[in-house]
Formats: structure tokens, C-alpha cells, sequence
């Protein structure tokens, strides 16, 4: 229960909250506006100059605080404050190649702030850093939703991290190096409810995410087609087949073999064709106008001889004999999976090798090796989407169970 005469402040501190995620969501469709005119004046190093000097100033800020102001003696709290700011600008730095990134641990280190300070009118034990991870990491699903909505804008599940991960080191910094006097170790019941509904939260909120593959997608805009806009946005989520050949080893595709083969049938003078005309095109703009959510099978045959080609012209240029050896090799493994599962679209196009050609790389390479080809590799090539909802509902299942059996003996 809240203190009648802390109900305003209570109030104000959510308000902060709301605002700050507010601020956050409210960057999203303005952000490339905001980069190019910071990167077109000043270039775009300023963005992580200016996230080092916030960072080493409130590192600064907090350990005069706490020995001119609080008197804290101990070196374990200087410690664990310096540990968490070198981490600040080691990532920071790392991000050094997109800069602007590293706001993402102003906005949700500032946002970590707000969380503790409003979740302290009703949580005071240790699980107040956990939930204020959980809801911050929430906020940060949000943020990469939005940004997969917006046009020229991506869903990445490494940004859902960084987010995340902004909020774990401010928290560790409060935790381990303020320590807050008003935190006591006793753990309430309702704090681990709590806890326990924010992870549980979080977890179907990124299956949900994972599930909108473009199938899904063009699925439910053909219900509401008000949504059909969604339908050009880059893809959240595509599961791929893995598959297994002996002569091969593995290659991965959005495709089933079936699907492979069916469409090869199918398409291939098409595609042939398509492939004939862009020959001496670009072959970034390729990529994107034959997506692998909108094209998969054309887009993945082109990246196989994108791949084959790049490591056949290195193999050649190669003076080491080992690593001439491991380039052809993979140039020939991924020339075996073209002819095999694009064969009728392959050799109709301007790309197959003689057979002079592929036997004169087959004589300088052990072609019996194992291969796993990267293309179309990802995160979901080795699990499915049903192995990730029973995943899901089984760590749900003890969550549960840990609620109800565990925790309360834990409080004893």
C-alpha cells in the first residue's frame, strides 16, 4: 500500500516513466532525420563522443556523491561503479562502426533510472533491479517493434538486447555501486509474483515477435487490409530448413526440399532470365529488390553463386596453400548445392561452370569433408516454430510451478 501523502509523488514518478518510454518511442520515426543532419555536419563519431562524455561525467557525478556527500568508505561500491562504466564505453566504443547505437544506453539507462525510483514506492527488497530489467527490456521490444512498422526501418533482435542489456548495467550499477539503504534483503511474496508475470511477459512477447514470420504476415493483412503496408517491411522472423546431404553436408533454406525442387520446376526459365538481366547490375540492389521474404528461392540462389564465386576468385589469388585449399573447397561444396537444388534454374543461367571447370577444383580439394554452407543461416535454422512455443509453454510451466511450490519455502 502507498502512503496517502507519497500518492502524488508515486503518481509523478510513473509519469516519468511513461514519458521517458514516450521520448524513446517518439525517436523512432525520426531518428535517420536526426543522423543525417548530425552526421552531415559534425560526422557521425559525435554520437558515441557524446555518450563517452555523459558517461565518464556521471561517473564522476556519482563517486563525488558518494564520498563528499554520503561518506562512503567502502571500495567495493567504487569498484563495482567503475567495473560497470568501463563496460559503458567498452560497448560503446565496439559500436564504434554505427555510433549512434550507443544512445541506446543513454535512453534506457535514463529509463532504468525512472523504473527504480517508481517501482521503490512498492517494492523494497532486491527483486526491484529484476523487475526493472523486465519492464525496460518490455519497453525495448516495444521500441523494435515500432522501428519494424516504420519505413527504411528494421526489427533486430540484437537491438532488443542492447536495450535490455542498457538497463541490466545501470541496475547493477545502482545495486552493487550506490546500494540504496531503502533495499532490505527480506524478499516478499508479490515481489516474486511480480518478477515472475514481467519475465513471463517478456518471453511471449518475443515469441509473438518470432512468430511473425512473412507468411504470418501476409496472412493476416489479407484479413485486415489496412495493414497491407506491412507487407514491404523487412521480415521479423524466417525459420529455415536445415537440410542434410552426404555428398554435401548441410545447407539451410527457407525452402523445403519439396518447395526446392517444386519451384526449380516451376520457375526456372523465369528465373533464369532474371538472372541474365541483372548480371551486370549491382548485386546489393539485387538482394533487396528479390528479397528472401518476397523471392526466397531466387534470393538464395543468387547469394549461393555470390558465395561460390567470392571464395572461387580468392582460392585462386591465394598463396597459401591451405587457406587456397579451404576457398575452393567451399567454392565447390556451394556449386554442388546450386547444381542439386537449383539445378534446372542453374544451368539455364549464365552462372554454371564447364565441367572442365569443376573437375580441375575438384582435384585440389578433399571433396569428401563435411560442409555446412553459411547462406541462410540464422538463428532459427536448427529449431523450428513449434519447438519454440513447447519451449516457451514448458519454461512458463515452471514458472508456474516454481510460484507455486518453491517460492513460498524459499520466504520462510
Amino acid at each position: 500500500m502507498i502512503d496517502p501523502k507519497l500518492r502524488i509523488k508515486y503518481w509523478l514518478s510513473w509519469l516519468w516513466v511513461f514519458l521517458c518510454a514516450l521520448a524513446i518511442f517518439l525517436v523512432v520515426p525520426t531518428a535517420r532525420a536526426i543522423q543525417s543532419f548530425v552526421s552531415a555536419r559534425w560526422g557521425r563519431p559525435l554520437f558515441g563522443y557524446s555518450v563517452l562524455f555523459i558517461i565518464v561525467s556521471a561517473f564522476v557525478i556519482l563517486v563525488y556523491v558518494l564520498v563528499f556527500r554520503l561518506k562512503i568508505r567502502s571500495p567495493s561500491n567504487y569498484i563495482w561503479l567503475s567495473v560497470v562504466a568501463g563496460l559503458y564505453v567498452y560497448f560503446t566504443i565496439r559500436l564504434w562502426r554505427a555510433p549512434e547505437e550507443a544512445v541506446h544506453f543513454l535512453e534506457y539507462g535514463l529509463l532504468g533510472f525512472f523504473l527504480f525510483r517508481a517501482l521503490s514506492f512498492t517494492i523494497k527488497d532486491k527483486t526491484i533491479y529484476l523487475a526493472a530489467i523486465l519492464i525496460g527490456s518490455l519497453v525495448g521490444i516495444f521500441d523494435e517493434i515500432l522501428q519494424w512498422i516504420m519505413p527504411l526501418r528494421y526489427w533486430d533482435l540484437r537491438d532488443v538486447g542492447l536495450n535490455a542489456f542498457s538497463v541490466v548495467l545501470f541496475q547493477t550499477a545502482l545495486w552493487k555501486g550506490i546500494q540504496p539503504k531503502i533495499i532490505s534483503e527480506k524478499i516478499k511474496s508479490m515481489s516474486i509474483r511480480l518478477v515472475s508475470s514481467l519475465l513471463a511477459a517478456n518471453i511471449l512477447l518475443l515469441g509473438i515477435c518470432m512468430s511473425n514470420t512473412p507468411q504470418r504476415v501476409a496472412r493476416y493483412t489479407k484479413l485486415i487490409p489496412g495493414l497491407s503496408f506491412l507487407q514491404k517491411e523487412e521480415t521479423m522472423t524466417e525459420f529455415r530448413h536445415k537440410h542434410r546431404d552426404p555428398e554435401i553436408g548441410v545447407f539451410y533454406s527457407r525452402l523445403s526440399l519439396e518447395k526446392l525442387e517444386k519451384t526449380d520446376k516451376e520457375r526456372s526459365f523465369t528465373y533464369a532470365q532474371i538472372l541474365k538481366e541483372w548480371m551486370e547490375k549491382d548485386y546489393e540492389n539485387f538482394l533487396r529488390d528479390f528479397s528472401g521474404s518476397t523471392h526466397p528461392f531466387l534470393h538464395e540462389l543468387r547469394v549461393h553463386i555470390f558465395r561460390r564465386d567470392k571464395k572461387y576468385e580468392a582460392g585462386l589469388l591465394a598463396e597459401d596453400e591451405k587457406k587456397k585449399r579451404e576457398a575452393l573447397f567451399i567454392a565447390y561444396k556451394e556449386n554442388l548445392i546450386l547444381e542439386k537444388y537449383f539445378g534446372r534454374t542453374f544451368r539455364k543461367s549464365e552462372y554454371k561452370w564447364t565441367k572442365e571447370k569443376t573437375k580441375e577444383t575438384e582435384v585440389l580439394i578433399d571433396k569428401s569433408q563435411f560442409y555446412r554452407s553459411a547462406v541462410s543461416y540464422g538463428l532459427f535454422s536448427s529449431f523450428g516454430e513449434i519447438t519454440m512455443w513447447l519451449s516457451i509453454f514448458a519454461f512458463l510451466a515452471l514458472l508456474v510451478l516454481f510460484n507455486v511450490w518453491i517460492a513460498p519455502k524459499l520466504r520462510k
